[in-house]
């Protein structure tokens, strides 16, 4: 080391066990770009943190931890020159003498004027890499390529930028000093780490250069950017992945082709550098290839052709492949035959899933009595199913196909409301309407129908789909329940109206006999008194009547508050006999509601006697009327037993009751009844506390 120390031309460095600088000579600070002022007794690590990308970190902790000689050759980027590095462990130190190398930084025909002019402007990256795989040199182009400028990359390991996945076929290819694996030249492609953090993939030619000895001494690369060729390879393959595509191709009289890596997944197989024909052959059912065959000899004589047929894999899964051939002329003059191949397994078995629920769908429809139809508003055109024409006694080829062809069938007194309503679902997206049709001319049934609208990216209507269902036997299910209910009310109303008609006929006799001896000044005071206990007799009669017999059903605007004084007036004096004090708050200047005024009040009459039973030992019972949102909102609020919570859910429902000889069918009817008002009904109770019940109806417009 005397000798070494001495040299003018060498770099002299002293590092002790914990790296710091013990001793470094002037030749050695210049190449660091320092003075040994600035360097002794500093860390070297913390001095120069970027030198723990480069070899001689590892080289130096190696020369340390294993006492043994280093040399190798680094990139000082300070000085941008190349030096040759030799590391000796001693007395716990670790001497290090710094020089020029043997060889040119880069040959002369790199250093040239004509050279750099040309590479300044050469899209593709040139490099020269030493053989432990250090760049040497690196042409501009690094920049656009990969981010990085060229003196931050000079020194560094190629290794240190590649993609984890290619780095064995670069270590191999690239740096083997023994000639073992690596011919002189040749081409690879692979992954390279951009400085902003994603990958590029690169196809290299690279060139090993040799020493006067014969030896690799560094490689010569050339570098193209195939990113966006991986990327359409990339696509292609995933492609025939996602959509179960595979392709193959096939010169004339050979006997192999050549599968994708799709065509091997398909059929269950590894992938091979090409298929024997037999091979290909042997999959395809035995029925279906005779018109296989006769596919790729109409698409030899004509130039393509079409072809679907089974195969059986390895695993004995059948699948249905579709597949397009056509006939090429290649560049060498050679006929080959090329398709792809489609997996449509999965269609097929949707297809044939289709038919089955098709089948029962039409099934189930006839059964239901349901039809489904599809209206194209653009066109007019109107399609039916087949039970729609059994359900309106109509032959398909007499049916225009339009809107106007099943207006025609609906009955003349709901036409304007069907064709109201259909133009509301084509702005608001919904249809769901009740009316009547006629058919055979005189029969009328009731129809439900329920749709929905399709519309284009700007919003305009495309298409109305919906179903129909005769429901006229349901509706006149209803009515008799509505009937029964109405019979049911009036039975239990009958004690508490003897009792109130008995009074006035009470009074009646007792004026009858006073008459008899009375002047005529008090014969009609009499008679006036008479008279109105004789109203008030009709009145009371009437409502049992409403309640009793058929009305005509007849939506017209009404006062809920003058309904309600009525069915409170007819229920007044069985409240008062069960103790029951009925109160009536209504704020001023209600809307009127479109209804049926008789429904309307066997609903209120349902809400009233059900809270009077509700209140056996007696109590209040508050019924207001208040303005909602769009409408009315009505209260029945009483201080009976209430209601529990799993019990709630369930009000409505037919022949469920909270009543001890109750049937349920009041409750039920009065949803059925507020439901085609577009109303709404809501309990809300409390054991021990009480009911309240808010019916919502919408205002008349």
């Amino acid at each position: 080391m005397n000798r070494v120390e001495h040299s003018a031309f060498i770099g002299v460095i002293i590092l002790d066990a914990g790296w710091h600088y013990t001793y470094i000579n002037e030749y050695a600070a210049k190449i660091l770009n320092r003075t040994p002022d600035e360097l002794l007794g500093k860390v070297a690590w913390a001095e120069f943190p970027a030198a723990i990308r480069y070899a001689c970190y590892d080289q130096l902790h190696k020369a340390f931890k294993n006492k043994v000689e280093v040399h190798f050759e680094e990139y000082i980027k300070s000085s941008n020159q190349w030096v040759r590095v030799s590391a000796y462990p001693f007395g716990g130190s670790l001497h290090i003498a710094l020089h020029k190398p043997d060889f040119a930084e880069i040959s002369s025909l790199l250093e040239s004027e004509y050279y750099l002019k040309y590479t300044e402007n050469f899209q593709d990256l040139i490099t020269v890499t030493s053989v432990d795989g250090k760049f040497r040199y690196l042409s501009p182009a690094i920049q656009p390529l990969l981010g990085y400028e060229v003196d931050e990359m000079v020194g560094t390991r190629i290794l240190t930028y590649c993609h984890s996945d290619d780095t064995e076929i670069l270590r191999s290819i690239l740096m083997d000093e023994n000639h073992a694996t690596a011919a002189d030249q040749g081409m690879i492609t692979c992954r390279f780490l951009h400085k902003k953090g994603w990958y590029v993939w690169f196809e290299k030619n690279y060139k090993w250069m040799l020493d006067e000895d014969g030896k690799r001494s560094q490689i010569l690369g050339i570098w193209r950017d195939i990113t966006e060729r991986k990327l359409v390879e990339e696509r292609f393959v995933q492609a025939q992945r996602l959509g179960q595509f595979g392709s193959f191709e096939r010169y004339l009289n050979d006997e192999y082709c050549i599968w994708s890596e799709e065509m091997y997944r398909i059929h269950g197989l590894d992938p091979l550098d090409s298929m024997a024909l037999s091979e290909a052959i042997k999959p395809i059912v035995s029925d279906d290839r005779d018109k296989v065959a006769l596919a790729f000899e109409t698409a030899i004589q004509v130039g393509i052709s079409e072809v679907e047929y089974r195969i059986v894999r390895n695993d004995g899964e059948v699948r249905h492949l579709k597949s397009q051939i056509e006939r090429v002329i290649r560049d060498n003059g050679r006929t080959a035959v090329r398709g792809l191949i489609h997996d449509i397994t999965t269609y097929k078995q949707i297809e044939t899933e289709l038919k089955r629920s098709k089948a029962n769908l039409e099934i189930a429809q006839e059964i239901a009595g349901l039809g489904h139809y599809d209206w194209d508003v653009i066109r007019n055109d109107l399609y039916w199913s087949d039970e729609l024409f059994v359900l309106f006694h109509m032959r398909r080829e007499y049916f225009g196909n339009t809107i106007e062809a099943f207006f025609n069938a609906v009955h003349p007194d709901d036409t304007v409301k069907v064709k109201e309503a259909i133009r509301d679902s084509l702005h608001g997206g919904l249809l769901d309407l009740v009316y009547r049709i006629i058919v055979n001319e005189t029969e009328v049934r009731m129809i439900h129908t329920m749709a929905k609208t399709t519309y284009d990216e700007w919003g305009r209507p495309l298409r109305l789909f919906g179903t129909m269902q005769d429901i006229t036997i349901q509706k006149q299910t209803e009515e008799l329940l509505r009937k029964t209910e109405k019979l049911n009310v009036a039975g239990q109303l009958a004690a508490g109206i003897a009792h109130e008609i008995r009074n006035p006929l009470t009074a009646l006799k007792g004026f009858a006999k006073l008459m008899c001896q009375a002047n005529e000044e008090s014969k009609l005071r009499y008679f006036q008194i008479m008279q109105e206990e004789f109203n008030r007799i009709e009145l009371i009669l009437g409502e049992l009547l409403i309640l009793a017999k058929p009305q005509v059903v007849a939506f017209k605007p009404h006062d809920t508050k003058a309904i309600l004084s009525e069915v409170i007036e007819l229920l007044n004096t069985e409240a008062i006999m069960s103790d029951v004090i009925i109160e009536l708050d209504c704020e001023p200047d209600l809307p009127l509601v479109k209804c049926e005024r008789n429904q309307l009040k066997q609903v209120f009459v349902n809400m009233i006697k059900n809270a009077i039973e509700a209140m056996p030992n007696g109590g209040g019972l508050d019924v207001s009327v208040k303005k909602a949102a769009g409408g009315v909102a009505l209260y029945f609020a009483d201080q009976g037993l209430g209601i529990s919570e799993e019990r709630l859910p369930r009000i409505g429902e037919p022949f469920y009751t909270t009543k001890e000889k109750g049937t349920g069918l009041g409750v039920m009817v009065s949803f059925a009844i507020i439901d085609e008002h577009q109303g709404h009904i809501e309990y809300q109770s409390k054991l021990g506390v009480g009911t309240t019940v808010l019916i919502q109806l919408p205002a008349f417009s």
